[in-house]
C-alpha cells in the first residue's frame, strides 16, 4: 500500500466517522443527557463491537452483504429495529424523571456498529476502494480496516458525546434539553433509514 492510498483512506475514514450517524447521535444523547463519564463505556462497547463486523468485511463476509439477498434483508429489519429501540431509550431519557431510565449499556453499546447500516456501507466502500487488491495479505488488510475505523471511531465518538455535555452544559436540563435529545432520536432514525434505502 503506497503512501498516497494509505492517506486517502484517513482521510476517508475521518470523514466517515466524524459525520452524524447512528453511533454518533447515540453519543451525543447520551452526553447530553448524563455526561461523558457514563458515555464512555458505551463508546468503548461501540468499538469492540465493531472490531468483529471489520474484521467479517476484510475476510469475506461484504461480499454476502453487498450481494443482496435474504441475509440482508434480516440485516435491514434488525438494523432498523434496533436503532427505533435506541432512539426510543434516548427519549425516554429526556422525557421521564431522572434516574427513571436507564442509559443504554455497554451490552447495547456492542450493538450499535454492527446493526449500523451506515458502518457496514462506510467499511465495504473502505475495504473495496483502499484494500482490495492493493498487494497486502488479507490479515494486514484486515488489520489497516480496524485500526484505522477504531481509531476514528474512538477519537470522534468522544467528540460527539463531548458536544452533548456542551449542550447540556450551555442550555441545561429544561424543555429546551428534551427538545433537542428528541429531535437526536429523530435524527437517528432519519440517518438508519437513509443508510438503508442507499
Amino acid at each position: 500500500m503506497d503512501l498516497a492510498t494509505l492517506l486517502a483512506f484517513a482521510v476517508f475514514v475521518i470523514v466517515m466517522t466524524g459525520t452524524p450517524g447512528p453511533g454518533n447521535l447515540t453519543f451525543l444523547a447520551v452526553g447530553a443527557s448524563a455526561g461523558f463519564r457514563r458515555a464512555f463505556p458505551i463508546i468503548v462497547a461501540s468499538q469492540i463491537g465493531a472490531v468483529p463486523l471489520q474484521l467479517g468485511v476484510a475476510y469475506g463476509l461484504g461480499h454476502v452483504m453487498a450481494g443482496g439477498g435474504p441475509v440482508v434483508v434480516l440485516f435491514k429489519g434488525l438494523s432498523m429495529a434496533y436503532m427505533t429501540y435506541l432512539a426510543w431509550r434516548i427519549i425516554s431519557l429526556s422525557v421521564k424523571p431522572k434516574g427513571e431510565v436507564a442509559l443504554p449499556g455497554f451490552r447495547e453499546g456492542l450493538l450499535i456498529h454492527p446493526l449500523s447500516p451506515k458502518t457496514w456501507a462506510m467499511n465495504l466502500a473502505a475495504f473495496s476502494t483502499f484494500l482490495a487488491g492493493n498487494g497486502l495479505g488479507v490479515h494486514e488488510n484486515a488489520m489497516i480496516l480496524v485500526t484505522g475505523f477504531v481509531l476514528g471511531g474512538s477519537v470522534f465518538h468522544s467528540l460527539w458525546a463531548l458536544a452533548g455535555v456542551s449542550i447540556l452544559a450551555l442550555i441545561g436540563d429544561g424543555p429546551l434539553m428534551r427538545a433537542i435529545t428528541i429531535a437526536m432520536a429523530v435524527a437517528m432514525i432519519a440517518a438508519t433509514l437513509w443508510s438503508l434505502v442507499l
